[in-house]
């Protein structure tokens, strides 16, 4: 296969810097559109497939959310160890096929044992082609320019999918089925034969490149110590957990809030919120890349958390099933995302030691505990203050905020590390 980067150099315009991507990050770029797509179609509505399946209340569906996404946060940071030792083809392997399993077992239970099951393993497959494929990524892409254009144009694709799967999912009458499910299984398929036949064996050129280093072989729990006292990289990847547990609210608490309001719009209504949410965040990227650029990365995360707090807020007011207001409070919400989740996930790609790469992009999918612990946090907080969940998540924000001003100093004198 054909090796495109040596045409780069840092005088491109995106455009051309796009065009010198190697035709492997290109494929797990379109690999990224094709999953997130079919998931998409189905999992915002998972907490409403819950409660009319099997009448299960708030705190039950986050328990049980929560519950299988931890255990598969910890094999996924062990995972990313792993692929660093192993190489990232065998746990990309390894991931497709578990998702593939874990989505067909979601669409044909028939218990929330057997439904719980197949959440653990979708949780465990995340971790293990996640963490891999972003690893893979960056070590095709050397440079931390078009490092840092693949991350944005990642979650530029995942943004694609989430306007198109809700509204595909509708349009065919597929959303708020678990048979749903098995679309997303079947959609994994490519992604395994891709991984199987065009993934070199055995490590990545970064990785054989370090071979010489006299701690290549550390064990993961080693490498999990060096992670651990590594404060800077500790501190931006809480914030990350915290934010992911905000932005969970809008696919798992908010459907059960607006359920409560109105039960018979309540489907519609998800949809347009999740529509306008994918679409601000897809016209928002547009402009704010560019708009941003010379700001960094610390000041570009507490300015979206400010903004994120400012739409919980909104959340909290709010007490009518109104499309024009949700749709409001939507964009706000939206724009916060577009400037924290992708700035959080480029910082925390820039603190990664190239030697514990893997390991340190094994360790960033702890924001899943946050996407995870989301669902029963703020289904706790539903059961017992009502809309005050929205409150708590904004002052949630505010302390990200805050931790990102006390530690910008820190922060700043390591990236020039």
């Amino acid at each position: 296969m054909k090796d495109r980067t040596t045409a780069y150099s840092d005088d491109l315009t995106m455009r051309q810097t796009l065009a010198t991507f190697p035709a492997n990050v290109c494929i797990l770029l379109f690999f990224t559109l094709l999953t997130r797509f079919s998931y998409f179609m189905a999992w915002p509505f998972l907490s409403i497939i819950l409660t009319r399946t099997y009448q299960l209340s708030p705190l039950t569906i986050g328990g049980v959310m929560s519950g299988c996404a931890l255990i598969s946060v910890v094999l996924g940071i062990y995972g990313g160890s792993l692929s660093d030792r192993m190489g990232r083809k065998k746990l990309l392997i390894l991931g497709c096929l578990l998702a593939i399993i874990g989505y067909a077992s979601i669409a044909f239970s028939n218990s929330v044992l057997f439904f719980a099951c197949g959440l653990l393993l979708t949780g465990i497959s995340f971790s293990w082609t996640d963490a891999p494929s972003r690893a893979l990524m960056s070590d095709l892409l050397q440079d931390q320019k078009r490092r840092e254009l693949a991350l944005q144009i990642r979650y530029l694709m995942v943004n694609i999918a989430a306007v198109s799967g809700p509204l595909i999912g509708i349009i065919f009458g597929l959303n708020s089925q678990k048979s749903t499910f098995l679309i997303t299984a079947l959609s994994y398929v490519p992604f395994l034969l891709f991984s199987l036949l065009l993934i070199p064996t055995g490590k990545t050129q970064s990785n054989s490149s370090l071979k010489d280093q006299p701690d290549k072989d550390l064990g993961s729990w080693l490498v999990t110590r060096i992670i651990l006292k590594d404060r800077i990289y500790i501190i931006v990847l809480m914030c990350s957990i915290l934010c992911y547990l905000v932005y969970a609210q809008i696919e798992s608490i908010v459907p059960q809030y607006l359920l409560a309001l109105d039960a018979a719009h309540t489907v519609d209504l998800v949809t347009v919120i999740l529509i306008v949410n994918a679409i601000t965040v897809l016209v928002a990227q547009l402009y704010l890349v560019p708009l941003l650029t010379n700001i960094s990365p610390e000041q570009r995360i507490t300015i979206g958390a400010l903004i994120f707090a400012s739409s919980q807020l909104l959340f909290w007011f709010n007490e009518t099933t109104s499309t024009l207001w949700w749709g409001g409070c939507t964009v706000i919400f939206s724009i916060a995302e577009a400037i924290l989740l992708p700035n959080l996930s480029i910082l925390l790609d820039r603190l990664a030691p190239e030697r514990y790469r893997g390991a340190y992009l094994g360790a960033s999918t702890l924001v899943v505990l946050g996407l995870s612990l989301g669902p029963l946090v703020g289904g706790a907080l539903l059961e017992w203050w009502g809309k005050g969940v929205f409150l708590f998540m904004a002052l949630l924000c505010l302390y990200i905020a805050a931790l990102m001003l006390m530690n910008k100093k820190n922060i700043m004198i390591r990236l020039d590390e």
